[in-house]
């Protein structure tokens, strides 16, 4: 019996281990959001300077710290670089011609990246989650200027802890709000004009 007694608590500390090992880590996600809009005529391959920068005091996308349990994720790749690859794709197929940022433009647009977040609940035997991300743009065309801020949230509850870190999500709130700012009428004319 002592032997079956020691056998269950050594079987319970390295599973107490592993479990406490797994999930006191970093977790890179990789984001690839996608471009919810239509091909369209509307740039009449006007040149567009595109400059991106991110405005978050790091690239941490979730921290959680819990008893034991701790973790964090951030983007495998600079989100600068993942959002001006995305904005200039989204530019081309709204037929403009973006540009790499350059001194003095005739048309430019400046995003910053305020904020990506993404906020965990523990819910035995599952786990809620919450996405929010917020971008600012900036036209300029000459002397007009036009600026919005653009946000999107998502929420998902009850989920099961498979899915962590749920990269699905958070890609798909970084495609809803770069559809957002690339169907915003004020800002795509702006650009045009």
């Amino acid at each position: 019996m002592s032997q079956t007694l020691g056998l269950a608590i050594r079987f319970a500390f390295i599973f107490l281990f592993f479990l406490v090992a797994g999930c006191t880590k970093h977790h890179q996600v990789f984001l690839n959001p996608s471009l919810p809009i239509h091909d369209s005529k509307f740039g009449n391959n006007i040149p567009v300077s595109v400059y991106v920068e991110d405005s978050r005091r790091n690239n941490t996308i979730a921290k959680w710290k819990k008893g034991l349990r701790k973790f964090s994720i951030s983007s495998q790749h600079d989100l600068k670089d993942i959002f001006s690859t995305k904005i200039q794709q989204g530019l081309k197929k709204l037929n403009f011609t973006p540009k790499i940022h350059r001194r003095n433009p005739d048309h430019s647009l400046i995003v910053q990246i305020l904020d990506i977040r993404s906020k965990y609940s523990e819910r035995v035997p599952g786990m809620d989650v919450r996405v929010r991300a917020k971008l600012k743009a900036t036209c300029t065309n000459g002397d007009e200027t036009y600026s919005n801020t653009y946000s999107s949230k998502n929420n998902r509850r009850n989920i099961t802890p498979a899915t962590f870190p749920n990269e699905n999500l958070l890609n798909a709130t970084l495609s809803k709000i770069l559809g957002r700012m690339l169907t915003d009428q004020a800002l795509l004319n702006c650009l045009a004009n």
